[in-house]
């Protein structure tokens, strides 16, 4: 009776181990799924950007920042945490594309962002991973313009 009892114990030890190592590789996101959501999260902080916003920002852009506005400035991170203003617009990122390199270190993201409905530019990221988070080395943003009509 011990040997069954250690048996159904051992059993149970192990479903119950397996179990919890498939749910965690369930909600484990890919490096991928991991840049959008701070690419989101960014992106909220810098519309609200009341207390914790600024530090969210803080977090995720690098300390060694550099930034390209939409009219070709070149900022740092002071300058572009200092540039913030708060806003009701609303601003939706879509049409992204994440690229990896150096063993999963470097990334390279882009996307379209649509400012109140309206596509309004378009941005590119340098992400690089220190230690175990993700940080925002670079940002370059580009406004959509109409495209020229043809001349005859």
């Amino acid at each position: 009776m011990k040997k069954l009892t250690g048996m159904l114990m051992l059993t149970f030890v192990v479903a119950m181990a397996s179990a919890n190592a498939s749910a965690q590789k369930k909600t484990k996101m890919t490096d991928e799924q991991t840049l959008i959501a701070l690419d989101k999260q960014w992106t909220a902080a810098e519309l609200r950007l009341n207390g914790d916003d600024q530090k969210t920002i803080s977090r995720i852009v690098a300390e060694d920042y550099t930034g390209t506005t939409p009219f070709g400035e070149i900022e740092n991170k002071a300058q572009y945490m200092a540039a913030l203003k708060a806003t009701t617009d609303t601003d939706v990122a879509d049409e992204y594309v994440v690229h990896l390199f150096d063993g999963g270190k470097l990334a390279i993201m882009s996307h379209r962002g649509s400012i109140n409905g309206k596509p309004t530019y378009r941005s590119t990221h340098v992400w690089v991973k220190r230690g175990s988070n993700w940080e925002l080395l670079q940002n370059h943003v580009s406004n959509i313009a109409q495209p020229p009509t043809p001349s005859n």
